[in-house]
């Protein structure tokens, strides 16, 4: 199979999974993405319009408040959690991940939960920004109430800005 054939495969489904469906959180790889099951397959999900600093990439070392930030999504999203995802104009990235707006069971976008902890920045994957606005509203709460990132007392440089 080429190259091209995998990527038309991968795109097609991706456009197969309806928006709003149930998925169950399988685990969490980083701050910033998560494994769901959709009872058909396994999918990693990539959190849209929100970057939080590094703890898996190879060859790079685990960035300040990475750990914290993967220790957040760990809790908002347990294994075994229901989330609902909803898409955007992109729906892979370049590492074949899902791009998604995660919500929680009471409907919270746990995108935006990250940046209010001030553990991620809100950030736009052009074309897709259709979360853009609500993480950085929650990102301005956190510099705002000096959380995460933004605490005067953090005594290492966290990844992305």
């Amino acid at each position: 199979m080429t190259a091209v054939a995998v990527v038309v495969g991968l795109l097609a489904l991706a456009a197969d999974r309806r928006e709003g469906q149930r998925d169950t959180v399988v685990r969490v790889v980083d701050g910033d993405t998560v494994v769901v099951d959709d009872d058909d397959a396994q999918h990693r999900v990539r959190l849209l319009d929100v970057d939080t600093p590094e703890t898996v990439a190879p060859g790079q070392p685990v960035q300040c408040l990475g750990p914290e930030a993967s220790a957040l999504l760990e809790q908002r999203l347990p294994v075994g959690a229901e989330v609902v995802l909803e898409f955007d104009e992109d729906r892979l990235d370049r590492y074949d991940r899902e791009l998604a707006g995660v919500f929680d069971a009471d409907d919270v976008l746990v995108n935006a939960e990250i940046a209010r902890a001030g553990l991620g920045v809100a950030v736009v994957h052009t074309p897709n920004r259709r979360f853009y606005a609500d993480v950085l509203e929650a990102q301005e709460e956190a510099e705002r109430r000096e959380r995460g990132r933004y605490s005067p007392s953090l005594a290492c440089t966290p990844g992305p800005r």
